[in-house]
């Protein structure tokens, strides 16, 4: 994505004053969360298998302790006469003491799978944990930059999702407002990546795209709806050699404020 992960903790969260600054390391802080979530998910997942893969063995287990119970008693002579009547053969003493010790090999190793796993499942359980409190700890340290973040709704600073037509291209726009003056930088499928100039003038918005490899590519305007949360308008194309269209329209939608994640709090998993 755009910018690099930005670590800040709360106390620095306190000292950014400067919107641009705010819109960046929450973008920024908005990413980590993202992939944060992806891992947590990841865990959870390897976790549920975890935790069939125990009652598997377990019950494993459970069924061949009274299976080698059985050649126990046998070994002993304690085989019902019922057993012996539905037998052709009633196995030898020596045969049993074979079948016997192959089966204590055979406990001793599920034994030890499911010792193994459920040291997995110890494992897993912590990284839940650690990730839940990194999730939780990400939020805080966000939710104080949004504090920092100007409510006015004509103001355009802050996260917005982009769709271009005709391409039907999508990506993303950083912005930050300092009076008229609008500046940023974006994304956009290609990959394409840069920084943009411009200004907001009586809910108006010009934007100049500048272009990491193309240099000065495209100019963008349009109109800042009534609650400051989406523009609509035109975009003309500087660059004609890529032989995509000259002009075509575009929108932007403003990233809202994430409801708390009530999931991302540290706890417990699971048995």
């Amino acid at each position: 994505m755009l910018v690099a992960v930005v670590q800040v903790g709360d106390a620095r969260a306190q000292q950014i004053v400067r919107p641009e600054d705010a819109a960046v390391a929450i973008f920024g802080l908005q990413t980590q969360i993202d992939v944060e979530k992806k891992l947590l998910a990841r865990s959870e997942s390897q976790y549920d298998s975890n935790v069939k893969r125990r009652a598997e063995l377990h019950d494993r287990v459970s069924r061949l302790h009274d299976e080698l119970e059985s050649l126990f008693r046998q070994e002993n002579g304690e085989t019902s006469d019922s057993a012996r009547t539905n037998q052709e053969r009633p196995p030898s003493e020596a045969e049993v003491r074979k079948a016997a010790e192959s089966k204590e090999i055979e406990v001793v190793t599920v034994e030890r799978a499911e010792t193994a796993a459920q040291e997995d499942g110890r494992r897993i359980r912590d990284e839940i944990r650690r990730i839940r409190t990194r999730i939780a700890l990400l939020t805080r340290q966000m939710d104080s930059l949004k504090a920092t973040q100007p409510g006015d709704r004509d103001s355009v600073t802050g996260i917005w999702d982009i769709s271009l037509l005709p391409s039907g291209d999508h990506g993303v726009f950083v912005l930050w407002q300092s009076g008229t003056i609008v500046s940023g930088q974006y994304v956009l499928d290609g990959p394409f990546r840069g920084s943009l100039e411009g200004t907001l003038v009586n809910r108006q918005i010009l934007l100049r795209r500048i272009d990491a490899r193309l240099g000065r590519s495209m100019e963008l305007s349009g109109y800042l709806s009534a609650d400051g949360a989406s523009v609509q308008g035109t975009w003309l194309n500087y660059d004609l050699s890529s032989g995509r269209s000259p002009t075509g329209s575009w929108s932007a939608r403003k990233r809202a404020p994430a409801p708390p994640d009530t999931s991302s709090q540290p706890g417990e998993p699971g048995p």
